[in-house]
């Protein structure tokens, strides 16, 4: 499979959780973690996509998942937080769809932060592909802030 098909899987997500936000880990060609509906849930405020996708991909492992090599891909562009998880598991690639400015404009107050400068602390380089289908991201985001209350 493709960036563009895998994003979309992402985006796909997003349309079903209880919040306009998905992601998935892909490793050797193969989707690992996903956030699916499980996304920011009335339990866990903490609960982003992108640390549900860390721990559906890590929940066969031992402490932490081997994430070395793997590919995250979000529907929206990951917050301080969930790039701080990201340096941590030392994924290799992520590709966003919507901009953090997008779903703070759009959905909800965000603290808008460079990732590329986070990316700078990681022990190994993170290849970041910005904005990818961010059209089909944003029309997601877009049509449930409107109904959000």
């Amino acid at each position: 499979m493709s960036d563009s098909e895998y994003i979309d899987i992402a985006i796909e997500i997003s349309k079903r959780a209880k919040y306009p936000y998905g992601a998935i880990i892909v490793k050797d060609g193969k989707i690992i973690g996903r956030s699916d509906d499980a996304t920011l849930t009335e339990n866990g405020m903490y609960s982003h996509a992108e640390l549900e996708a860390i721990e559906s991909a890590s929940s066969h492992k031992n402490l932490y998942g081997d994430l070395k090599g793997a590919t995250l891909y979000v529907s929206c562009e990951p917050c301080m937080m969930c790039m701080g998880a990201i340096l941590y598991e030392e994924i290799s690639k992520v590709v966003y769809a919507a901009t953090l400015q997008d779903s703070n404009d759009l959905y909800c107050p965000e603290m808008i932060t460079n990732i590329e400068e986070l990316a700078k602390y990681a022990k190994n380089k993170i290849e970041i592909v910005k904005e990818f289908h961010r059209d089909k991201a944003v029309e997601v985001i877009k049509m449930r802030g409107e109904n959000h209350e």
